[in-house]
């Protein structure tokens, strides 16, 4: 980084720059000596320069309770000064790479939801703190009516930013004009593991030697893309034509190892030369590409989880009234009510399974328990429901209570919803070469599809229990589920299942 400086010269190096091009969404961008205290402010919006903040100073835990009074909404002020306390903020850096906190600024008087984010970044051998601070009041407000989907893309742009400021393998600043390296990262580290030492030497000062030098040794996919995207005279083109950015993708080499990396460059114009200059960094993905899989992995064992703990809210309740129906005819009948029982025990032995786990069964099981199913409906409604079936293959697997439903549904909507008329629910497999093939279908009253989807899409019906077992059809066995209805028709549901197609 060249020889010491304190923070009155912190500004002839490019922070600035380097907080335009990696924070650019934040309100402002503080960096702290965490030893001396000295701050500097690199970048502020007009709302938050209103604020009338310090801009830079020599004691920046000190000044904080005065800040703090000022401009925190008093419920939060005791907090703040907690978290940003020199020891707090410090450990927080140190077990977190991204430490962050949220809590109210009141500007003119009205509170709006901020968030503060911290890194730690080592400067010629003194521990800085670099503070973001961004408005997140507009998705704060919209938690209240959104509060899942605003979880979900909170969690996304998090671990978005997480991943490309997190990967940071090195950067560069060059004087485009003069085609000049002005200053570099010592060196590029990639994966945490590889750090590739630079050799700056005379030829290399110059950007378009450089440039040349790093896609001949590290560039081995995209290089032609590489090349037009680093090109100075392209650079110089576009900024001349307004373009402030420019970014590519490529993969290099490492040790025998292919490490995906991207490489963004930010333009601007030297207030004192004239001359245009680049600011760029290079990011390590494959901590983005590992961290979006973890995300994704977890995202499906939360909806999972969220699957069983509805089905074990759901399934008491017909428990319950089955239970209560067959105690009105044990002395009535009691040996219908025994075969009755029975078909409650395998039917409370398939909501159990379910609960427990979403493992895959031979459909012979979840048939048996479709049929247990249906015997005690047709305790209650008699000969006005008729159910036939036409099973072909049936040495296949399916998940627990994920048939079953779709029975229910065509009984509860589709033949109960005709009264005195009643109907009849056909339960039907068959196989193609690379697919098995099950079919609920019913002669009831159906429903318009289309309209149906367009309402769950818009959030004007509640059909969670079809979405749920939809989901876990195509997650865990990549089957897909297919629903065609007509009004004063019918309904029928297909489900297709690939041979061998199962993923555990």
């Amino acid at each position: 980084m060249g020889e010491k400086r304190d923070h009155k010269e912190m500004k002839s190096i490019p922070y600035e720059v380097f907080a335009r091009a990696l924070f650019e969404n934040y309100e402002s961008i503080y960096a702290v000596d965490m030893e001396s205290g000295a701050y500097q402010r690199y970048h502020a919006s007009s709302v938050y320069q209103k604020l009338r903040l310090g801009r830079d100073g020599n004691d920046f835990f000190g000044e904080l309770p005065r800040f703090v009074k000022r401009v925190i909404h008093p419920e939060d002020q005791a907090y703040v000064l907690e978290m940003l306390g020199r020891e707090k903020l410090f450990e927080g850096m140190q077990q977190n790479k991204y430490y962050a906190f949220v809590y109210r600024l009141c500007v003119d008087g009205i509170p709006f939801y901020h968030q503060t984010r911290a890194t730690s970044e080592m400067i010629d051998g003194r521990n800085y703190a670099l503070l973001g601070v961004r408005n997140i009041d507009t998705l704060m407000q919209i938690e209240k009516e959104h509060s899942e989907e605003l979880a979900s893309m909170l969690q996304k742009e998090q671990n978005h930013m997480r991943a490309i400021l997190g990967s940071a393998a090195g950067y560069l600043e060059a004087n485009l004009t003069r085609d000049r390296v002005l200053e570099i990262s010592p060196t590029f580290s990639f994966d945490d593991l590889f750090p590739v030492v630079i050799p700056i030497t005379n030829d290399k000062r110059r950007y378009s030697h450089f440039e040349k030098w790093l896609m001949e040794n590290y560039v081995s996919e995209n290089a032609e893309k590489y090349a037009q995207i680093s090109d100075r005279e392209y650079l110089l083109d576009c900024f001349a034509h307004g373009e402030k950015r420019a970014s590519v993708s490529f993969s290099t080499c490492v040790r025998g190892k292919i490490i995906l990396c991207r490489k963004l460059l930010y333009l601007y114009r030297d207030d004192t030369s004239g001359d245009v200059m680049a600011f760029c960094v290079t990011y390590d993905l494959t901590e983005q590409q590992r961290r979006d899989k973890e995300l994704e992995e977890l995202e499906n064992e939360l909806r999972m989880s969220r699957i069983r703990n509805f089905t074990s809210q759901m399934q008491p309740h017909f428990l319950y009234n089955a239970l209560g129906s067959i105690q009105e005819i044990v002395l009535e009948d009691p040996e219908y009510a025994s075969e009755l029982l029975g078909d409650f025990t395998v039917h409370l032995r398939s909501c159990i399974r379910s609960m427990s786990n979403d493992k895959p069964l031979p459909f012979t099981q979840e048939l048996d328990n479709i049929k247990a199913y249906v015997n005690i409906e047709k305790m209650r409604f008699g000969d006005k429901l008729n159910v036939k079936y036409e099973v072909g293959p049936r040495d296949f697997v399916i998940l627990p209570l994920s048939i079953q439903p779709l029975v229910e549904n065509a009984i509860r909507h589709g033949i109960y919803q005709r009264g005195a008329a009643g109907g009849t629910v056909t339960v039907r497999t068959g196989e193609t070469s690379d697919m098995y093939i099950v079919e609920v279908e019913d002669d009831g009253v159906g429903f318009d599809a289309e309209r149906m989807r367009r309402e769950i899409e818009a959030g004007e019906r509640d059909s969670a229990g079809l979405q749920n077992i939809t989901f876990r059809l195509e997650k865990v066995m990549n089957a897909a589920v297919d629903i065609q209805s007509r009004i004063g028709t019918g309904t029928r549901v297909t489900v297709t299942i690939p041979k061998g197609g199962i993923t555990q």
